[in-house]
C-alpha cells in the first residue's frame, strides 16, 4: 500500500455549504470515489493500449492479477504513455480562507494502482485537486444560480460577495441541504 495526496485538501466553510446542498456523501468519500475513477481510468487505458504486446512477451500463463499485469506492462522496454495534463485550475471566488481540511494524510493505493496513476496521469494529485475544485466551482455556480432565482422572484434582497451569499441563503428557515431534504422524502 501506498499514500497518495498525503498533502490533504482544504476547502472554506462557503465550498462545504455549496457542496452539502447537491451531494450526498461527504467531500472525503467524494474525493475518495473520483480518485477509484481515476485509478479505474488509468488501469483501463493502459490495459486497452498495451495488454496485447503485454501477452506476446510473455511466455506460459499470464496472470490474471492487476498486481502483476500493471508492473509487467510497464517494465515492457517499448512503454510508453502521452501523459494526461491537469487543464487549467478554475478560479473560484472567495472570500473565507481554506480552512476546513477534505483529506488529511492522503488515501491509501495499492502499489500497481499508484503505478498506473503515474504512467497515465501526469501529476495524479494536482489532478485531484482539479477535480476537487472544479467539483467546488461547479456547486458553487449551481448553488448561486438555482438560489439567486429564488431570492428575485420572491423580491429578497441578497449579497453580492459568493461567500456571503452562501452564508445567507443557508441560513434561511427553510433552507435544507440534500441530505436534510432527503431525508424528509423518506
Amino acid at each position: 500500500m501506498k499514500k497518495i495526496c498525503s498533502k490533504g485538501c482544504k476547502i472554506s466553510l462557503a465550498d462545504q455549504k455549496a457542496l452539502d446542498h447537491y451531494l450526498v456523501t461527504t467531500p472525503y468519500e467524494w474525493a475518495n470515489s473520483a480518485l477509484k475513477g481515476m485509478v479505474n481510468k488509468a488501469i483501463k487505458s493502459i490495459m486497452r493500449e498495451w495488454f496485447e504486446k503485454y501477452r506476446e512477451s510473455q511466455t506460459g500463463n499470464i496472470s490474471a492479477d492487476y498486481a502483476v499485469i500493471i508492473p509487467g506492462i510497464l517494465g515492457l522496454p517499448e512503454f510508453k504513455m502521452n501523459k494526461v495534463q491537469v487543464p487549467e485550475m478554475v478560479n473560484v471566488k472567495r472570500k473565507e480562507p481554506k480552512s476546513k481540511e477534505v483529506w488529511e494524510g492522503g488515501f491509501d493505493v495499492e502499489d500497481y494502482e499508484e503505478m498506473a496513476l503515474k504512467a497515465f496521469y501526469e501529476d495524479p494529485e494536482a489532478m485531484l485537486d482539479w477535480f476537487m475544485e472544479n467539483k467546488i466551482f461547479q456547486r458553487r455556480k449551481a448553488f448561486l444560480k438555482e438560489k439567486e432565482a429564488t431570492f428575485i422572484k420572491e423580491k429578497k434582497s441578497f449579497p453580492a460577495n459568493e461567500d456571503d451569499f452562501i452564508d445567507f441563503a443557508c441560513k434561511q428557515p427553510n433552507y435544507k441541504n440534500r441530505k436534510d431534504s432527503e431525508i424528509l422524502w423518506q
